[in-house]
């Protein structure tokens, strides 16, 4: 960490982003950014640039670098006011009814007071004495899970489910040896309606049967906005909650993430940290200024990629912990900017560099940027091969390309909790920062359409006059 810098001492300070060099008798820092151009020099003021440096070094569970982009000091310049702006009115609209923005706040502190219950319906899952899980959900309530139990290396015995026919769901029993043994069952839909779980609900009940212990349901709390409620109250069935106002992309922490890593084994100590450093990160991700929220800076990075052409956004990941990560965020992209630029999938190292990187790396290739997702490392003998992959790639990509670099300190609950809500603001003010670009005279929207998800409807609305003609008929 940078304290002071001395007037009449040098100090060089250098990593795989950048050099920073204070020179004898004057009161600046010159700072120099790996692009592919040549390095050149730029003076700096003395406070802009330690704010935007000791952020790195501080108390931080997950690191952000950039490459081949703006300068700290220019994009600090440029989005600063914007950022500010952007924090402010996503704090003012957090908690407010209608914005679906109690996942900010709002939904872990309510988790923490309701560990007791989150931990029954976990015992009720556990209650039929088989050790397998299936999940029935689609969308936010089924990649939420996926990705808080694969970062925290839990789920070994859980098992997705989000067919759409008789034979998958048949070959999804067969497969997974799930008839005989009878696994307790998590069905999560906020509505009960959505047509997928549904019917994926319906059939396994007919494939199980109805002995009650097998089955918990994660929907609303009020019974009259539920169908699946209804279905569980009539049965016997044990039911969890989906809060209102969170949206299910948002919902990491609500009631079936958290009863799903119960039943894996996570205690309620663990999850009581988690939840904290959840509450912890979204109050670092609130702070209206740029030079000490990663997630701002992320944003910035983003926006001025978009802005600037650069339409095809990447995600890769250094690590199989990652592998629910990818479909999370990819949803989490793609529902939440829709148009605005194009998420092209987000795809898992080495197998990446082996399926994409020919034409990532095409001299033709000019309208792409990239997020390196990793975790870092004692740096033994062990990790030889996997650094060199990160630094050699990285090197590659950002000589072409601008690229962010996402680093987990550790594995650690606090580490996970932060890189889930990283995961979350950022997404919120990419969209927010370029709207203000683009639509700087207009009124903002009543509602951030980053948490909504409109156009959904249209498919399901087709999707149902097939079936409603068809049961006339």
């Amino acid at each position: 960490m940078i304290s002071n810098v001395s007037t009449n001492t040098q100090y060089k300070i250098l990593n795989n982003t950048t050099s920073l060099t204070a020179d004898k008798n004057k009161s600046d820092i010159h700072f120099s950014q790996c692009t592919t151009s040549e390095k050149t020099l730029k003076t700096i003021p003395v406070p802009t640039l330690l704010a935007y440096m000791t952020n790195k070094y501080a108390d931080n569970n997950v690191l952000v670098e950039f490459f081949n982009t703006l300068s700290s000091d220019k994009m600090m310049q440029k989005y600063a006011q914007n950022a500010r702006a952007c924090a402010d009115n996503l704090a003012q609209r957090a908690g407010k009814k209608g914005q679906v923005l109690n996942w900010i706040d709002v939904l872990a502190k309510n988790q923490l007071q309701r560990l007791d219950e989150i931990y029954a319906l976990a015992d009720s899952l556990k209650s039929n004495g088989s050790k397998k899980l299936v999940v029935i959900g689609i969308g936010g309530s089924k990649h939420t899970v996926e990705n808080i139990l694969r970062l925290n290396g839990k789920g070994e015995n859980v098992y997705f489910l989000s067919a759409a026919d008789p034979q998958s769901i048949k070959e999804f029993f067969e497969r997974n040896n799930l008839i005989e043994e009878k696994p307790a069952v998590l069905v999560v839909s906020k509505s009960g309606t959505t047509l997928e779980p549904s019917y994926d609900f319906d059939c396994v009940r007919k494939i199980l049967g109805d002995d009650f212990k097998n089955y918990v349901c994660i929907t609303d709390a009020d019974k009259t906005k539920s169908k699946l409620r209804q279905i569980a109250e009539e049965n016997g069935y044990k039911c969890g909650i989906i809060h209102d106002d969170c949206g299910g992309r948002f919902g990491a922490f609500d009631d079936h993430s958290l009863a799903a890593l119960a039943y894996c084994g996570m205690s309620k100590d663990e999850m009581k940290r988690m939840l904290e450093a959840s509450l912890k990160a979204q109050k670092n991700f609130l702070n209206p200024d740029i030079t000490k929220n990663r997630a701002l800076q992320r944003a910035a990075f983003n926006a001025e990629c978009i802005l600037n052409g650069k339409q095809n956004q990447y995600d890769y990941y250094f690590g199989d912990r990652f592998e629910g990560t990818a479909l999370w965020n990819t949803q989490l992209k793609k529902e939440s900017h829709k148009s605005l630029y194009k998420p092209s999938g987000d795809l898992i190292a080495p197998a990446f560099l082996h399926n994409s990187t020919e034409a990532d790396l095409d001299e033709g290739n000019t309208n792409s940027f990239y997020t390196f997702n990793t975790i870092k490392n004692d740096n033994s003998s062990d990790y030889k091969l996997y650094n060199a992959l990160i630094k050699g790639s990285l090197k590659a990509y950002s000589d072409r390309h601008p690229v962010s670099l996402v680093s987990l300190k550790d594995l650690s609950i606090e580490s996970i909790a932060e890189f889930i809500e990283l995961k979350h603001f950022e997404t919120i003010y990419t969209g927010m920062m370029i709207r203000a670009v683009l639509n700087k005279d207009s009124a903002p929207p009543e509602i951030l359409p980053e948490v909504l998800q409109p156009h959904v409807n249209i498919y399901k609305n087709e999707v149902n006059k097939i079936l409603n003609t068809t049961a006339k008929s």
